[in-house]
């Protein structure tokens, strides 16, 4: 029996769906293998724990609060006071250290010189700073929920850079130019907001890290290593991520932001922030906002832009 051109085409159609379908089965499969992956690791490393304060049923009895500019600027304010408060107990070492000064010449008991005790003070100190983790690294829910006013996850350097004098320390921000954050948001479309385990993936895949008080920190090198370009928290208050249970956990937003001065490169730091929040969004299915959570236009963009190019310029003009 021959075919029509007809017929071929129904053929042709009938075999287009079956095909569409079949890939619409396998990207199914794939999301629901991923899901109980990460879900198996969470519960490897913490069985059952408390559910999260920012989970997104809390909403609507008004439990949670959105994070905004203000919230960022009173960290860094608190982060300025906690290194002012350290200066006082490494001075304290330093005196202490003086009187072993004097006897560095001393010979040991074998007839060798002796090595000076306040070096190997400073040696051994430094090799238990480089051993031991960095302080609040993998924070658990729990752990940030205790103490929800330290939100010093600004601070990216490790024990070893914080030590350096602010003579050797490059980029210091000059007593009279503030500090600025920039932000934006990402909101989801639909009610139910973005899953826990979607933003663990998405954001992995964007190279950042989970580290200080529980936020995702994009760095200037591979691995989470050199000072922090950008970093992603919660949109609702306190603002944290609970590793341990994001595929418990939703939330309606995410908050993007950069302090500046603190990147190497502050434009870049600024384009690579808008450039994830971008494939965030996409991948997301959410809507990239300004700081106000308004639309995001190009005159925003370029005013924010151009507030950058100012501080780069002031930061000359007091170099100079």
């Amino acid at each position: 029996m021959d075919l029509t051109i007809r017929d071929w085409m129904v053929i042709a159609g009938v075999l287009l769906i079956l095909a569409v379908l079949l890939d619409a089965w396998r990207r199914v499969r794939n999301e629901r293998r991923a899901a109980v992956r990460i879900k198996l690791v969470g519960e490897e490393g913490e069985g059952t724990g408390e559910p999260d304060i920012a989970v997104f049923r809390e909403l609507p009895n008004g439990g949670a609060r959105v994070v905004h500019r203000s919230d960022l600027l009173d960290a860094q304010a608190q982060h300025k006071a906690s290194d002012a408060g350290a200066v006082s107990p490494q001075a304290s070492d330093a005196t202490d250290e003086q009187p072993a000064n004097a006897a560095a010449g001393r010979p040991s008991a074998d007839g060798t010189p002796g090595e000076p005790r306040a070096t190997r003070g400073r040696a051994a100190r430094k090799r238990t700073a480089k051993a031991e983790p960095p302080d609040d690294g993998l924070v658990s829910g729990l752990s940030s929920r205790d103490e929800p006013e330290n939100l010093d996850w600004l601070d990216a350097l490790d024990a070893e850079e914080r030590e350096l004098s602010a003579s050797e320390e490059p980029g210091r921000l000059p007593r009279d130019v503030q500090p600025e954050v920039f932000m934006l948001n990402v909101v989801a479309r639909e009610p139910e907001g973005f899953r826990g385990d979607e933003i663990l993936h998405i954001l992995l895949a964007c190279d950042l890290r989970f580290g200080d008080m529980s936020f995702f920190h994009r760095h200037e090198q591979e691995a989470g290593r050199g000072p922090i370009q950008f970093s992603v928290a919660n949109m609702m208050q306190p603002g944290v991520f609970d590793i341990d249970n994001m595929s418990d956990f939703s939330t309606p937003g995410l908050v993007f932001f950069v302090t500046l001065p603190g990147p190497a490169d502050m434009m870049q730091a600024f384009d690579y922030m808008l450039e994830t929040a971008q494939t965030v969004a996409h991948n997301l299915k959410g809507d990239v906002l300004d700081e106000t959570r308004s639309a995001l236009t190009r005159q925003t963009l370029e005013h924010s832009r151009q507030q950058i190019r100012d501080l780069e310029r002031r930061m000359l003009a007091h170099a100079r």
